[in-house]
């Protein structure tokens, strides 16, 4: 079956018992172990950028929903409040039809009038005296520091 040269039938070379002699390896090259360690760490750090620039993408989506729900959250707050407002200045047993001042602006009429001391007042004065009030609030109460000895008490 086997010829002497240690060739086979199908062409293939058999070499049996010849030591240090090296084998072709078809063309390609043989990598050292210091490439094969260079090669690996360079796919693990490659994996790793691509796994925390995902996370970094999704946090940022993350973020980016998040304000967007607050914002409509604030929006929906505000809308609330100016509905209720404008609810409770209207006054629906007027026909807008045939009085519309008085329609839209009944309610606020209705619960304040005049004061004595003004010849007009309306809803800038009274938002003016709102604010006043709130401002004076606030200088009355005491500065509350972190410690007693700061700066601003000395």
């Amino acid at each position: 079956q086997y010829s002497s040269s240690g060739t086979l039938p199908n062409g293939f070379n058999l070499q049996l018992g010849t030591t240090g002699t090296k084998k072709k390896h078809c063309g390609l090259p043989r990598w050292s172990r210091r490439e094969i360690c260079l090669l690996s760490g360079l796919v693990f750090a490659a994996g790793l950028c691509v796994i925390l620039g995902c996370i970094l993408v999704l946090k940022y989506l993350a973020l980016e929903q998040d304000a967007y729900c607050l914002e409509g959250c604030q929006e929906r707050k505000a809308f609330t409040k100016a509905s209720r407002f404008i609810a409770t200045n209207i006054d629906p047993t007027i026909d807008p039809c045939k009085d519309f001042y008085s329609f839209a602006c009944g309610g606020w009429l209705r619960r304040h009038a005049i004061p004595e001391d003004k010849l007009i007042y309306g809803i800038i004065a009274a938002i003016g005296e709102q604010n006043e009030e709130k401002l004076q609030q606030l200088l009355l109460q005491p500065v509350r520091r972190a410690y007693p000895a700061s700066a601003e008490r000395k």
